[in-house]
């Protein structure tokens, strides 16, 4: 019974330094992964489904109207663009909305826009159309 408060006293001090041990690894693997994550991949996706679910009604497309009223509220960092063409690679019309940012989705770096593009197959009066649509954010990393 003599010998308790000796032994109660080592163990405290294990117990406090591996309650460090187990601080310095907590902080040092937040320092060592804290990196930004950049999302702008998964914006431009929504915003490309949320075009299409704006101009394709139910599979169809009506060329002659294809405009993009689809109450976007861009704000100078959003750029859509749709092109349709037919089956065998004609263009036949072409609409955007936005701040045209889609000469920077060629190039390379970290602080240019995020492009990304989609594909779909629609029918516009029973004929094949092939609609390209790309989404462009131009929001920047910090």
């Amino acid at each position: 019974m003599k010998g308790k408060k000796g032994d109660e006293r080592v163990l405290s001090i294990y117990l406090f330094i591996i309650y460090i041990i187990v601080s310095i690894g907590v902080v040092s693997g937040f320092l060592l992964f804290n990196k930004p994550v950049d999302i702008r991949v998964l914006e431009a996706n929504i915003l490309i489904d949320k075009t299409i679910e704006c101009i394709v009604n139910e599979g169809e497309i009506n060329l002659n109207e294809l405009n993009l009223n689809c109450n976007f509220d861009f704000n100078g960092e959003y750029f859509v663009k749709v092109e349709a063409y037919d089956f065998e690679k004609n263009k036949l019309k072409e609409s955007s909305l936005g701040e045209d940012y889609f000469e920077y989705c060629f190039l390379e770096g970290e602080n240019i826009p995020q492009c990304e593009e989609k594909e779909i197959y629609v029918l516009d009066n029973n004929k094949k159309i092939l609609l390209k649509i790309y989404g462009v954010v131009n929001k920047i990393n910090k």
